[in-house]
Order: C-alpha cells, then structure tokens, then sequence
C-alpha cells in the first residue's frame, strides 16, 4: 500500500475529471453506507477507514472508486494516474464526521 503523501495541513488526494468538466475527489463524501469501495469492478476492495481507503486508492493504476453521480447512484470512475491535489486536512476531517469513515 502506498503511504499517503502529507502535511499537517494538506493531503493529496485522486481526482476525476466529469462529463462536465468538474473534479471529483475521493473525499469522505465518496463514502456509501457499506464504506469505501475502491478498484475495478469485480475486484472492488471495501474500507470502512478513509485514511486506508486513500492509501490503497492512491497506489493503483489507476485509481479507481465509486461516487455519488448526479442522481445519488454509486458509479466507479478511474482517474488518470497524475490526477492529484493537495486537499486541507482539516477539510477532509470535518467531511469524515459528516459522513463517516
């Protein structure tokens, strides 16, 4: 598993580039009610910690995981493998009491 690259203030975090040109991070708010699922389909891993759903997401190529589409249904994008932001930590933490994980 790949260490997950951050400060104390900032992590950096996968990203994928919609349809309409917005980004979505693998935030806390990726997180359905069974927790994280990360990787191909068929082969998704589950995590219900954040921190190592990160960490495993970050080392795949490329990484992959399921979100939240416009109609609240769970699809699985794959980001380009250097499509990566530094996200505030503190940011992050407020989103993983919201959601969980």
């Amino acid at each position: 598993m790949k260490v997950i690259e951050m400060t104390n203030e900032f992590v950096r975090v996968p990203f994928y580039v919609e349809r309409d040109g917005k980004k979505t991070f693998f935030l806390p708010s990726c997180r359905a009610k069974s927790g994280y699922k990360i990787g191909p389909k068929g082969s998704e891993e589950a995590f219900t910690d954040y921190w190592l759903a990160l960490g495993r997401v970050a080392s795949m190529q490329p990484p992959r995981f399921r979100r939240p589409n416009s109609e609240g249904n769970f699809g699985i994008v794959s980001c380009d493998s250097t499509a990566f932001e530094e996200v505030r930590r503190d940011y992050i933490e407020t989103e993983r009491l919201k959601y969980g994980g």
